[in-house]
């Protein structure tokens, strides 16, 4: 029991505990914000503030063009460079942000109507062209301070957020400001983008100081290439994570997505595990790809640690976790969580070897990974509704992550015998033939720029074989095997 306490120290598990802690203080105090709104304000202001709010989320979050996943993959790499790519890293995104807001507003008589007609134009339109860049930065501090591995800071900068809110909304509830809810938000969110700004100014210097003998050069385009595949593969995972709802909504109706919405909520806290420490992976070896393997297995290893127990909790309990939101939640969903959580344990493995490709930048890992997942659940989900219902969805989601995780396994397996042609073998080098494969360009997200590979390494494996392969099953295993390098000359 000690040794497995302490294996908790390493920096990177310590850092991808410290995420999923920070998920879970945002998702159980977010909770009471709401109880507290509730009592403070009435249903129709609760439920504009509530739409305004979660609409400044995915707007702010997708204006951030997946530039977190940027920085945890290469501030750790790039020395004193660091600031200088945090800094135009944080211009593209609030560019992107105040586009995106005022879009939205200035659109919103086409898709919120209602929003438009309660909050009125002006005060819309100032709320979000506001509002949006700075919760853009937001998401993207929590990745810059993985990057420089104080990812222990992440859940006390959201506790910090999260009784900041709250402690505003009575001063907004005695000015009887409509938007009360929604500025307590934004101005939370503000003084602590401000707060951590200024902290980070300040510290990426000494982080660029202590990495700048192991530091690597990096190009704009390069860092295009790698955001163009990421967030194209962020697209697929968007639409399975945040599109089913609408999927079961259209399919079964409002009662049957009233269901699923807590069902899933409960089931997506578990992919958060993953999702916190594969973040960590990222930042942790990025700077130390040799040492990818090891880290990939315990990364796996850990988030199972975190995952299974729960989910042997929510399986055989399910129903009585669903009875406490009322009977109709737990008649019509019970199969539909214990499906759900299982579907989390698969999802290790692909996230897990999502990150890792990350790290050896694999372009088309980062997408093929996600865009499997969306293949295989979407459709799936469409076609069993009608006939299973709910636990259609369920199915869909397991079926869906666990032929993928397969397909991960299998090709990890087999990779080190084909490549030695018997039954053992050391894992295998990069095969340099695969870069051109795994780097290619993803001419629908770069709109006509070509998303640039890095080149293999001089001196690194040897010209392939006449019958080399360069396949996805072979990119997925050389995603996630050892990076061998020359060693690094020392800069002066």
């Amino acid at each position: 029991m000690r040794n497995a306490l302490a294996s908790w120290k390493a920096p990177q598990h310590r850092d991808g505990l410290a995420l999923v802690l920070s998920s879970a203080v945002t998702s159980g105090i977010g909770l009471l914000y709401w109880v507290v709104a509730a009592r403070l304000f009435d249903p129709e202001t609760v439920g504009v503030n509530s739409t305004m709010t979660s609409t400044l989320t995915l707007l702010g979050s997708a204006a951030q063009l997946n530039l977190g996943n940027a920085l945890l993959r290469f501030v750790p790499t790039v020395g004193n460079s660091a600031r200088s790519l945090v800094v135009k890293c944080y211009a593209v995104s609030i560019a992107a942000a105040c586009l995106t807001g005022a879009v939205f507003a200035l659109g919103s008589e086409l898709w919120a109507p209602e929003l438009l007609d309660t909050v009125g134009r002006g005060p819309l339109f100032a709320f979000f062209v506001l509002a949006t860049p700075v919760w853009s930065i937001w998401v993207m501090q929590d990745y810059a301070l993985t990057a420089i591995k104080r990812a222990t800071l992440v859940p006390v900068k959201n506790l910090v957020f999260a009784v900041m809110k709250i402690v505003l909304l009575p001063v907004g509830a005695v000015l009887a400001m409509f938007t009360a809810i929604s500025v307590s938000w934004a101005v939370s969110t503000a003084v602590l983008v401000v707060v951590v700004s200024v902290w980070l100014w300040r510290a990426l210097p000494a982080h660029g100081a202590a990495t700048a003998d192991n530091a690597e050069a990096f190009q704009a385009r390069t860092i295009v290439g790698f955001v163009s595949a990421d967030w194209a593969g962020t697209l697929f995972s968007l639409s399975v994570n945040f599109g089913l709802p609408l999927l079961v909504l259209a399919r079964l109706g409002a009662d049957a997505a009233a269901t699923f919405g807590v069902a899933w909520a409960i089931a997506f806290a578990l992919y958060l595990v993953s999702n916190g420490m594969g973040q960590s992976l990222l930042a942790h070896v990025s700077a130390d790809p040799e040492g990818l393997e090891a880290a990939y297995r315990g990364m796996v290893r850990k988030a199972l640690t975190l995952i299974v127990p729960s989910v042997i909790i929510i399986v055989p309990g399910a129903g009585l976790i669903l009875s406490i939101f009322g009977e109709h939640y737990a008649e019509t969903g019970t199969m539909l969580l214990t499906l759900s959580a299982l579907s989390a344990i698969p999802n290790v493995v692909s996230l897990a070897t999502v990150n890792a490709a990350r790290v050896r930048q694999r372009r088309i890992i980062q997408f093929g990974v996600p865009a499997m997942i969306a293949v295989f659940v979407i459709p799936l989900s469409w076609i069993l509704m009608p006939i299973m219902g709910l636990t259609g969805v369920g199915v869909a989601l397991l079926v869906g992550q666990s032929a993928v995780a397969a397909v991960i396994l299998i090709t990890r397996w087999l990779r080190p015998r084909r490549s030695s042609g018997g039954p053992s073998g050391p894992a295998p080098v990069l095969d340099p033939a695969m870069a051109d494969v795994a780097t290619s360009p993803i001419p629908i997200v770069t709109g006509g720029l070509p998303a640039y590979g890095m080149p293999p390494s001089p001196g690194v494996g040897e010209p392939p074989a006449p019958d080399a392969r360069g396949d996805v099953s072979s990119s997925i295993s050389a995603a996630t095997q050892p990076i061998i390098r020359p060693p690094r000359s020392r800069r002066e």
